[in-house]
């Protein structure tokens, strides 16, 4: 449970979720810790509401409402924490975040993956094919917004891509950046101890921003960025993808840095830069993430290196608040033990 900004998490004991009529109610199996559960519990000028926190999971149905006929108990789902109503303006736009009145449980809720049990209303239970596990489930939500982010951007195929960073935002989009057909993909990092992964996930090479010569990032590239995702999060590294992307190249933010930019519009002028801020991800590109990771045999579980017991979560979560804790991607087991 999250009371509010700066707050500790606190582990609370409640009755197990009931279906309203359109729900689902969820075993969780794994639910993933997002850097905006990390952020977005601080005190950062953007928070989220009170409540239960969660929605980077995936688990078993263990109960339907009575006008679902869409998926039944025991089916293996990942979730869209937040289904959109499909019908106001907001849906128009083509991505869940703008749903002017998003389908909320019978509970009144809309997070709440870290629980041991979750409703959800049956729209946002996507069957998960036998190949994939429930880890790779629980990552199907971060995994989607790299794609939502080059079709956004309109990335063509040959295109060179630069990546600042090398978690999961830069992962998702390094991902997607293959399979749309990026000419060369150079993943630019503080350290190096994420090459293999980047590479493992379709990176050409990998570039050590602390180690490695500035100058041979275009000669990776084969030449000028023409896209920069920029995946970090921290003041600055804006800046930095507008000096390594080309003129009239396109520059990418999804590291959701929030807190004030230090930038000179007249150097984007001059370059005549494109600038996104994508947020999320449409409910088509969750379902292809899906699709994708199934035909393509791929396994983004990789990318965890901890799996948590419920109990541990408040303690991840201010270690990562705090700096004291590192790693790429935490994954909580709610039927794990300390």
């Amino acid at each position: 449970m999250f009371d509010g900004p700066g707050m500790a998490i606190r582990i609370e004991s409640v009755e197990d979720p009931k279906p309203g009529p359109n729900d689902v109610v969820i075993k969780v199996h794994r639910c993933g810790i997002c850097g905006s559960d990390v952020s977005m519990t601080g005190n950062s000028p953007f928070t989220f509401a009170p409540g239960p926190l969660g929605h980077e999971y995936a688990g078993e149905i263990v109960e339907v409402g009575r006008s679902v006929n869409s998926v039944r108990p025991g089916d293996r789902v990942a979730c869209v924490p937040s289904p959109p109503c499909g019908q106001c303006a907001g849906c128009r736009y083509g991505n869940p975040i703008f749903c002017e009145k998003p389908q909320i449980n019978a509970d009144g809720r809309r997070f709440g993956g870290f629980g041991e049990y979750v409703a959800l209303p049956a729209a946002g239970a996507k069957r998960l094919p036998q190949g994939l596990t429930f880890a790779d489930g629980a990552l199907i939500e971060p995994m989607s917004c790299g794609l939502h982010a080059l079709r956004m951007a309109a990335m063509p195929s040959r295109a060179r891509l630069l990546v600042l960073g090398a978690g999961a935002m830069a992962l998702s989009t390094v991902f997607w950046g293959k399979r749309m057909g990026a000419g060369r993909i150079v993943v630019a990092s503080r350290t190096a101890h994420r090459r293999d992964l980047a590479r493992a996930f379709g990176a050409d090479a990998f570039h050590s921003l602390a180690d490695d010569d500035p100058g041979a990032l275009d000669e990776a590239l084969g030449g000028p960025a023409d896209f920069v995702a920029e995946c970090v999060g921290k003041t600055g590294f804006l800046g930095s993808a507008l000096d390594h992307v080309r003129p009239q190249g396109t520059v990418i933010s999804l590291g959701m840095c929030q807190h004030a930019e230090p930038l000179m519009p007249a150097a984007f002028t001059f370059k005549e830069a494109r600038v996104f801020f994508p947020v999320g991800y449409s409910i088509a590109e969750f379902e292809e993430t899906l699709r994708v990771f199934d035909e393509d045999r791929f396994h983004p579980d990789q990318m965890v290196n901890e799996v948590i017991s419920l109990d541990g979560l408040p303690d991840a979560l201010e270690g990562l608040r705090s700096g004291n804790r590192h790693g790429l991607k935490f994954h909580v087991n709610p039927e794990q033990d300390d």
